[in-house]
């Protein structure tokens, strides 16, 4: 996290909040009851595990600025752009949203700014080349157009 907390699109501080209610309302109560029921360690390292991601996610909606809020540069993708790209020598297009760490777990298309692919789109302009190192190999992506949120 950067110093005063991540930066959320609205889109991703409402999938946080929801995923926030789905823990606190439905899972952890459930693990609370399958644990005082078993004493099952498996159901006590769950139980812990979800607690300290809703803690993870509370933390984030209790610091979070809004994306919205940020000065914001058209020509090259920032976090919180939604990017349309090509794989070299492939026609098929291919769009994602460039966020943060905790929000790309939420949905496929949003692309964490610290994983390879994220970083390498973090700052490239429309018509640009990208070249990732992935496990298969290196692969090379053109940035066909970059939206905001």
């Amino acid at each position: 996290m950067n110093k005063g907390g991540p930066k959320l699109s609205a889109q991703a501080r409402r999938s946080l909040e929801e995923r926030l209610a789905e823990l606190e309302d439905e899972r952890i109560p459930r693990l609370e009851r399958e644990f005082a029921a078993t004493h099952d360690p498996l159901a006590e390292t769950a139980l812990r595990n979800t607690q300290e991601e809703a803690g993870r996610v509370r933390e984030a909606l209790a610091t979070a600025t809004p994306l919205e809020d940020e000065p914001h540069d058209p020509t090259i993708v920032e976090l919180g752009d939604s990017v349309t790209i090509r794989r070299e020598g492939s026609a098929t297009k291919e769009r994602f949203t460039l966020v943060g760490e905790l929000e790309a777990r939420m949905d496929e298309t949003w692309i964490s700014d610290r994983a390879p692919f994220g970083a390498g789109l973090l700052g490239s302009s429309v018509g640009q080349l990208i070249v990732v190192q992935a496990p298969g190999g290196e692969q090379r992506f053109e940035v066909l157009s970059i939206e905001r949120g």
